[in-house]
């Protein structure tokens, strides 16, 4: 499915090492960038951000964006999701959040992908990818049965880590999710998945529930 007339989208994918930003409409692309940042995304996005914005016609405003939600580098999703939020209310548009996974390119060319990462804690995720979609959660598993379930998948083992970050010979792809990825995950939605999807409440993909620590009481 393409852009509709007089619709322009931008998408942001910070939540991997190598950030990509996309900005198109029915035309095509406007304009792309990328850059990479380990830990500070808040600082190194904004100026090919800001290029990038610059290339949108003037008196033209985003009818969408879409931002990947990870699940990768907690620090870069939240500066995507907050980033998106920011210009979203700028334009007064909606903001589509997908996961990152749905952004690869091995997403595109299987029926099913499962995702795999390092979950900390000694345990890894596992999740399905299935025709572009992530529709169910991560299971969480431990070293010992991760590798036990992950050679009882079927199909392509995709994951953002480096190799030394998960067990040895598990046979993993390393990929990255990329703006334009996600954005043609979006386009190929349905107009009306693509306006559940604007209208869902944008959070990081959690594999577990934040952890807050408690500020000490004062006596």
């Amino acid at each position: 499915m393409a852009i509709t007339k007089n619709h322009t989208i931008l998408a942001l994918e910070t939540s991997v090492a190598q950030a990509t930003m996309i900005l198109a409409n029915e035309s095509g692309i406007l304009s792309q960038k990328s850059f990479r940042s380990e830990r500070s995304q808040e600082c190194d996005l904004f100026t090919p951000l800001l290029d990038l914005l610059s290339k949108l016609p003037s008196d033209t405003k985003l009818s969408a964006i879409v931002v990947g939600i990870g699940p990768g580098s907690y620090n870069g999703t939240r500066v995507g999701i907050a980033t998106a939020q920011a210009i979203a209310q700028v334009h007064g548009c909606r903001v589509a959040g997908l996961c990152s996974f749905e952004g690869v390119p091995e997403a595109f060319l299987n029926k099913t992908i499962w995702a795999v990462g390092d979950a900390r804690r000694d345990s890894y995720f596992l999740m399905p990818v299935q025709n572009g979609r992530a529709q169910i959660p991560p299971k969480l598993l431990d070293k010992e049965e991760f590798p036990i379930r992950l050679a009882k998948c079927e199909g392509p083992k995709v994951t953002f880590e480096s190799p030394e970050r998960l067990p040895e010979n598990i046979g993993c792809l390393e990929s990255h999710s990329s703006a334009g990825g996600l954005l043609k995950s979006f386009l190929a939605r349905s107009p009306e998945e693509q306006e559940d999807l604007l209208n869902v409440p944008i959070e990081a993909f959690y594999l577990r529930p934040p952890h807050i620590t408690k500020s000490k009481k004062t006596e």
